[in-house]
């Protein structure tokens, strides 16, 4: 089943990520002739022409007369993030580096070990999966935030793995007083960001401790999925424990359930030393156990994913 909102053709992933690589897309940018951007980019002139047919073909280039293309309004949207978080190029990037995980899945059947892990890298490839997250992230944001809902008066907002910054600025707009906890390395791409929009941010491991409460709400979104079953547990837990009476703990996530339950599995197999998608059984056993039973839980982008609500009882 493919997902409503993203693109599942692994040839248009391959196909546009190579010309974004080699500047093809870029060449684009003002109207030219395949043979000239072929030999200005240092590019083969045939492989040129029939990419860029292809890219003709998915609506990233347009004939603009007198043998020249130029990019179309999809394509001008592969040139870098918009203002709205849309970054498709972050996207695409990122799917590509999923498709090349997956050509290994024999070797991790054998041995059972991650070949990848598309959060960490050097900073380049850092910097993409915070603009892919924050690209992906888009359409949930008003959702989310809605449910959520007003803070109380002075209410602190925990966002726990929220380096991307989607959800937090969304959720400090409508008033809550926001701290994002990430890995330093997020913090260090992220940071001086979050603090320009007024959002606090703690460099931390919350496999280990959470900043100390109470907050009012803990938000964890797309986040306890990276890990095993034991670790997601305790995660759980320890951000339940940091939340305030009467407080909420939110986590939005992938549900086994979900139309991509199965297959986010074998991609977190891939990425991940441990984590998975997990039913919805398991987050609300959690969450009682954290003290912060589960109210209630969301479909968002049509049950693609979930967003499960919980409060700890009033003092």
């Amino acid at each position: 089943m493919p997902r409503p909102d993203r693109i599942d053709d692994w040839r248009e992933v391959l196909i546009v990520g190579a010309a974004e690589e080699t500047g093809l897309v870029g060449a684009y940018e003002r109207a030219t002739e395949p043979v000239e951007a072929a030999r200005a980019l240092g590019l083969d002139p045939r492989a040129v022409r029939i990419v860029c047919g292809a890219l003709q073909d998915y609506g990233y280039l347009e004939d603009a007369g007198d043998g020249r293309l130029a990019l179309t309004a999809r394509g001008r949207g592969l040139l870098g993030p918009a203002e709205d978080g849309s970054d498709p190029s972050a996207d695409l990037a990122l799917s590509a580096r999923a498709i090349r995980a997956h050509l290994a899945l024999p070797e991790v059947l054998r041995t059972g070990r991650r070949l990848d892990d598309v959060s960490r890298g050097d900073r380049a490839t850092r910097e993409r999966f915070l603009r892919a997250m924050r690209h992906v992230a888009a359409t949930r944001v008003p959702v989310t935030v809605a449910e959520i809902g007003p803070p109380p008066p002075g209410g602190r907002l925990l966002d726990v793995g929220g380096g991307p910054g989607t959800y937090a600025r969304a959720l400090a707009r409508a008033g809550w007083e926001v701290t994002v906890m990430d890995l330093p390395e997020s913090i260090e791409l992220a940071g001086e960001e979050l603090a320009r929009d007024g959002i606090a941010a703690v460099a931390g491991d919350a496999t280990q401790a959470v900043p100390e409460g109470p907050w009012e709400a803990v938000y964890m979104g797309n986040f306890v999925h990276l890990f095993d079953r034991a670790t997601a547990s305790a995660i759980v837990a320890r951000a339940g424990a940091a939340v305030a009476p009467g407080g909420l703990l939110a986590i939005q996530e992938v549900l086994r359930e979900s139309p991509q339950g199965a297959r986010f599995a074998v991609l977190m197999m891939l990425a991940t030393d441990g984590g998975e998608s997990y039913p919805e059984s398991d987050y609300r056993a959690w969450m009682a156990a954290a003290g912060c039973p589960h109210e209630r839980t969301v479909a968002l982008e049509e049950g693609w994913h979930h967003l499960l609500i919980g409060r700890r009882a009033p003092a």
